[in-house]
């Protein structure tokens, strides 16, 4: 499951969702023998020395460790909650990471990061798709240096999900039927102080 936009009924449904979510997600964690959201958050807490917790709406938790399987291409896009999700607790944030893991080794499959950042409504309106919506034609990226990281089973990475990125096809061997990318994910972004509670990172999918 993930979060998409900032209606209230969209809001509604989505926080519904989240015991459903949760309970799959604990089945991955008993099968696998590792509980890899707390891990990342607390070497993110002890390494920040901020704390981490969900993003929640009214005393309610968002999700987050979004399981991803991926036998395409993902296209050019940026993720920003301030864009993303005006309304919700997730809009507060001032900016944002994502994390992967990746949790079987594939051919292909390497992250592109461009050093361009989303400018929201002025980037919408210049150079976003029709499909898939949340994507963007490569043409406002042109002349813009780029990153590409590789794709290592096990590894953690960040990067900011600001930045516009895609991912690109695995590549099949002989004999495979499909060639796919298995990840677990969540952004993390950081949220001011308010004179009331402390600044802190907060986690979400």
């Amino acid at each position: 499951m993930t979060r998409s936009t900032n209606n209230q009924a969209d809001k509604d449904q989505y926080l519904k969702s989240v015991d459903g979510a949760l309970s799959l997600q604990r089945r991955f964690q008993n099968e696998a023998n590792i509980d890899l959201i707390s891990r990342v958050a607390f070497k993110i807490s002890t390494t920040t020395s901020l704390p981490v917790r969900m993003a929640r709406e009214n005393g309610r938790d968002y999700f987050a460790g979004q399981l991803r399987y991926v036998e395409n291409y993902i296209a050019i896009h940026a993720d920003y909650g301030a864009f993303d999700g005006p309304g919700w607790e997730i809009g507060k944030v001032l900016s944002q990471v994502t994390w992967n893991v990746l949790l079987q080794q594939v051919e292909g499959g390497d992250t592109i990061i461009y050093d361009r950042q989303w400018r929201g409504r002025e980037d919408d309106e210049k150079f976003k798709r029709a499909k898939p919506s949340f994507a963007y034609s490569p043409v406002g990226l042109q002349g813009h240096t780029f990153k590409a990281m590789g794709a290592v089973e096990g590894d953690l990475t960040f990067f900011n999900s600001r930045n516009f990125h895609e991912v690109k096809p695995c590549e099949k061997r002989a004999g495979m039927r499909t060639a796919a990318r298995i990840t677990m994910s969540s952004f993390i972004g950081y949220l001011p102080g308010d004179g009331v509670s402390g600044p802190c990172l907060i986690m979400w999918s």
